[in-house]
């Protein structure tokens, strides 16, 4: 065994317990995630939720294409601004572009799941703050893995096989070629 290589029971070579995530599918039907952010994160990161029967919200002044058809369609809420501490921006119901006067103190309260990922820091710092603060269960800052809770893992389906891919919010970039290699021997025929 190499150093900081473990084995099953999660020791180290030093004896040590080693933390690290537990690995878990959750189950997110209609349970409400805001995700705030517009940008092509946040549309990987809508995509999934609604693959996952996600209520989405996003709250963002700006919104890639992909997102924008599904606010079109009713699929996710539309809070059109920047995000702030403090709004009453979004609501649980029916897809569409939520203003001021709905939702509760924060903007995040009642919700299951808040992903951060604009291209502010602070915004970003700032959103995984208040849903701490609101009782939000899984935070996550998808620039800063310190700052969350849970991390998001690359995922490929095939024929009723789910195969996820982490390096701990490591390196992103690394999980996601590694998930397209599998996805390519998946789909090779090599199984």
């Amino acid at each position: 065994m190499t150093v900081g290589a473990t084995g099953d029971d999660g020791e180290d070579v030093s004896g040590k317990v080693a933390a690290r995530p537990y690995p878990v599918n959750l189950d997110i039907r209609g349970r409400l995630a805001v995700v705030v952010g517009g940008g092509r994160v946040a549309a990987r990161k809508v995509a999934s939720l609604l693959r996952s029967g996600a209520r989405v919200t996003v709250i963002s002044p700006t919104l890639d294409p992909r997102i924008a058809g599904e606010a079109k369609r009713g699929r996710v809420t539309w809070v059109d601004k920047p995000y702030k501490s403090g709004d009453n921006s979004h609501r649980g119901d029916e897809g569409g572009v939520a203003g001021d006067d709905v939702g509760d103190d924060t903007g995040l309260a009642g919700a299951f799941i808040v992903i951060a990922c604009t291209d502010d820091p602070e915004a970003n710092a700032r959103a995984v703050r208040d849903a701490k603060a609101a009782g939000v269960p899984l935070v996550n800052n998808a620039a800063d893995p310190a700052q969350s809770n849970f991390g998001n893992v690359a995922v490929t389906e095939q024929d009723g096989l789910m195969i996820t891919v982490s390096t701990y919010g490591r390196d992103p970039s690394r999980a996601r070629r590694m998930k397209e290699r599998i996805a390519r021997w998946l789909s090779s025929g090599s199984r």
